[in-house]
């Protein structure tokens, strides 16, 4: 299995893997941990209709993609924050709308060349050289923004009141943390997956959290468990000519449930 290291198309999907992997760990127990785990995958909706637009207007759609879905997570932002509408409202408005656009654009444009299966489940072993460049910028920037605000972050996770007291920039910060979801999710969309991109944010720290009530430690775990289960998932995914955000799901899936298998099988020997 090994032998699949020799050829590029493996290595770059390696590579993509990582800093997704990465990237979605070290977001995870912010969203999660703040109830806003959901905006992953109402940001991976919109993003659908973001790359099907990028197609038809230009020849790299990221370009569209990146701007439009980054703009709707300001949006659902704005939205939420709002007593008259919730975040989970916000998000389902948002990405409920952009998804049928997406759905529109597909059935009305002439000669649309792109597999709405491949936009839905992903393909990371056809990624670009310039998805390779963005996935490397996105886990360089969430990785310095995290370092630079851990403290403020923190604050905001546990008691957003009790950081809006310590006059932490909550609402600037909260906008950061969107656009930078957006940016991950628009680069995970078109190599995991639409519907499968989101679990890789989710995963991490409900894993994570099994085994330590320690944000460091849900953190840490976070990328541990994320980086073993991406490789792992690509090189099972391979062979078997199964699609990679699938199998990576799947893997995540059955870590979890082992963990409470196990957990609660050690919590009967204590009590």
């Amino acid at each position: 299995m090994l032998n699949l290291l020799q050829y590029d198309f493996f290595r770059d999907a390696i590579f993509i893997g990582i800093t997704l992997a990465l990237s979605a760990a070290l977001l995870s127990p912010f969203l999660v941990l703040n109830q806003q785990a959901m905006i992953s995958d109402g940001l991976a909706h919109v993003s659908f209709a973001g790359i099907i637009l990028g197609v038809i207007l230009s020849s790299e759609p990221l370009w569209i993609a990146l701007p439009f879905v980054m703009l709707a997570s300001l949006l659902i932002k704005y939205l939420s924050s709002h007593k008259q509408m919730n975040g989970d409202a916000a998000i389902g408005l948002v990405s409920s709308l952009s998804f049928a656009i997406g759905l529109i654009l597909v059935k009305k444009s002439p000669g649309f060349s792109i597999s709405i299966e491949s936009m839905l489940v992903g393909n990371i072993f056809t990624a670009s050289s310039m998805e390779l460049i963005l996935s490397i910028v996105i886990t360089v920037l969430i990785a310095v923004f995290i370092m630079i605000f851990y403290r403020q972050l923190l604050l905001m996770t546990y008691d957003e009141n009790y950081a809006k007291f310590s006059k932490v920039k909550v609402q600037l910060l909260g906008y950061l943390l969107s656009g930078l979801t957006a940016f991950f999710i628009v680069i995970g969309v078109r190599t995991i997956g639409t519907l499968l991109i989101s679990a890789l944010v989710v995963f991490p720290s409900i894993i994570s959290s099994q085994w330590t009530k320690s944000f460091k430690n849900t953190l840490l775990i976070g990328l541990a468990s994320s980086l073993v289960i991406t490789i792992v998932g690509i090189f099972i995914a391979h062979p078997l000519e199964i699609p990679v955000g699938s199998t990576i799901v799947v893997l995540y899936t059955i870590i979890l449930l082992t963990s409470i298998l196990l957990k609660a099988i050690l919590r009967r020997k204590i009590s």
